[in-house]
C-alpha cells in the first residue's frame, strides 16, 4: 500500500520567482503605451504550464489553473517599476497544487498582458498582445508540507521578455515548415 500512495499524492510547487532579474517588455509592445525595457506589473498574468515526467516537449504542457497569478508591483506597468523598488517583474504565489502526482515534472512559465485578468495566454497571443515564455525546465513536485518544495528560483529559471512580436524561434519553425513543404511539392 505504501508504494501506491506516492503515485496518487498531489504534487505541489512554490509558484514564485522572487530572486530573478525580472520579466521585462521586449522590443515591440502592445499596448504601445508600455515601452521596451519596462518591468511588467499587475496588469500581466503569469501561469505554469506543466506535464508529469522530466523532459516533456513544450507542445504537451497544459495550463495549471492553481498556478496562475499576477506580477508584483503596481496595478499597471510603468517606467518606475522595478524588482528592487516594488517587485515589478517578479511574482509570489506560494505553494500551489498542480493536480499532478509527486515526482519529476516539466514546467514552462508563460506571461501575458491581461489587465482585466480574464484572458488566456493563447487569447492574448492571438490578439497580438504582449506574451512571453520561459525556457522549458524540469522541477520536482512534492507534498505541500515538504521542506524541499521547489520554486522557480530553485530550478534556475532565467528572465524572459514579453513582446507583441513572436520569438525568433517561432519564425524559424515556420520557415522550416515552409521549406519542407516546398521540397515535398517539388518531388511530386
Amino acid at each position: 500500500m505504501a508504494a501506491v500512495v506516492p503515485t496518487f499524492a498531489q504534487g505541489f510547487i512554490d509558484f514564485s520567482w522572487t530572486a530573478g532579474s525580472g520579466i521585462r517588455i521586449g522590443t515591440q509592445s502592445n499596448p504601445s503605451s508600455q515601452q521596451p525595457g519596462w518591468f511588467v506589473a499587475g496588469d500581466y498574468s503569469v501561469q505554469a504550464f506543466m506535464a508529469t515526467a522530466a523532459g516533456v516537449p513544450e507542445a504537451s504542457l497544459v495550463p495549471i489553473a492553481a498556478a496562475r497569478t499576477t506580477f508584483l508591483g503596481g496595478m499597471t506597468t510603468s517606467a518606475t517599476g522595478n524588482p528592487g523598488a516594488d517587485g515589478s517583474g517578479l511574482w509570489f504565489a506560494g505553494a500551489q497544487d498542480t493536480g499532478l502526482p509527486t515526482g519529476p515534472a516539466t514546467i514552462e512559465v508563460r506571461a501575458w498582458y491581461d489587465p482585466n485578468h480574464n484572458t488566456s495566454f493563447d487569447q492574448a497571443f492571438n490578439l497580438g498582445l504582449n506574451t512571453g515564455k520561459s525556457a522549458v525546465l524540469n522541477i520536482t513536485l512534492t507534498s505541500s508540507t515538504d521542506p524541499t518544495i521547489q520554486s522557480l528560483d530553485s530550478v534556475g529559471m532565467a528572465a524572459f521578455t514579453v513582446s507583441s512580436v513572436p520569438e525568433p524561434s517561432t519564425f524559424a519553425l515556420a520557415g522550416l515548415g515552409a521549406a519542407a513543404m516546398l521540397i515535398f511539392r517539388r518531388r511530386k
